[in-house]
């Protein structure tokens, strides 16, 4: 029964590590160990190295910032685009009821050859898209 009795302080813990193994790495190998760890993500070393040593495969995730910068701006240049599809509105109304029929209709045409452009340009980001696609996809496999 005394040995069931705890004061307090910390929990006892049924398989406790009392052994203790101690590593001496030079500069180079101690880089290349806690280069590893940033690439498994790890942080606290003792538990990085024991998995090692027991086989414990360790998965790298690597974030790629030219792809991360690539979908920012994406999303703020379809951003853009809602507030171009607000604006067209507004514009085609204000034309519909401020100007001449034949002033509109010049308007108009102006302003559609500029959405012919905006469409080639939407085009090429897709097909941008597409390929950073297929890049990624390549290097995750």
């Amino acid at each position: 029964m005394a040995e069931n009795f705890n004061k307090g302080g910390r929990p006892t813990v049924a398989n406790r590590c009392h052994n203790c193994v101690m590593l001496r790495f030079d500069d180079l190998e101690f880089d290349k160990l806690i280069r590893m760890m940033e690439l498994a993500g790890e942080s606290v070393k003792a538990t990085f190295i024991k998995g090692l040593v027991f086989g414990k495969t360790f998965k790298v995730h690597k974030i790629d910032k030219t792809m991360l910068d690539y979908l920012t701006k994406l999303s703020a240049l379809f951003a853009e685009y809602r507030n171009i599809g607000v604006n067209y509105n507004i514009v085609v109304r204000e034309l519909k009821a401020g100007f001449s029929e034949k002033k509109a209709m010049t308007l108009l045409y102006r302003l559609e050859k500029e959405t012919k452009e905006l469409a080639a340009v939407t085009a090429k980001v897709l097909a941008l898209t597409e390929d950073m696609r297929n890049q990624w996809s390549q290097k995750s496999q």
